[in-house]
Order: C-alpha cells, then structure tokens, then sequence
C-alpha cells in the first residue's frame, strides 16, 4: 500500500503478551469478520475473511 506506515502496526502476540507481562489473564479471543450481506454489498472486505478488522481480547486482572 502506498502512504501506509507499517511502523504503527502490532502483532497479535505483542497485544497479549503485554497483557501477560502486566498481570492480566486472557479469557477469549475474537476476530470478527463481515457478514454475508455486507460481502455481497462491499465486495471489498473480502480481504477482512483472511484477516480481520478488529480483535477483541477479554481479559481480567489476576
């Protein structure tokens, strides 16, 4: 991608492990995709099926 800088971009592992390191246990882990009609409506989120928009962490402090 043109103009995208990838320097502000985390990896999964670096968002849970600092959660590890700061005390916290990780309950669930979600990714969540598109629907089926938004697919068919924005045929440009394909993409997001390999590789999600937004990752939820449930998390709780120890």
């Amino acid at each position: 991608m043109v103009g995208v800088d990838f320097s502000d971009y985390r990896t999964v592992a670096s968002y849970v492990n600092a959660l590890i390191d700061a005390g916290f246990s990780i309950m669930k882990l979600s990714e969540p995709q598109p629907t089926q009609e938004m697919l068919a409506k924005y045929s440009e989120m394909r993409d997001e099926t390999r590789r999600p928009i937004f990752l939820m962490i449930a998390a709780v402090k120890n």
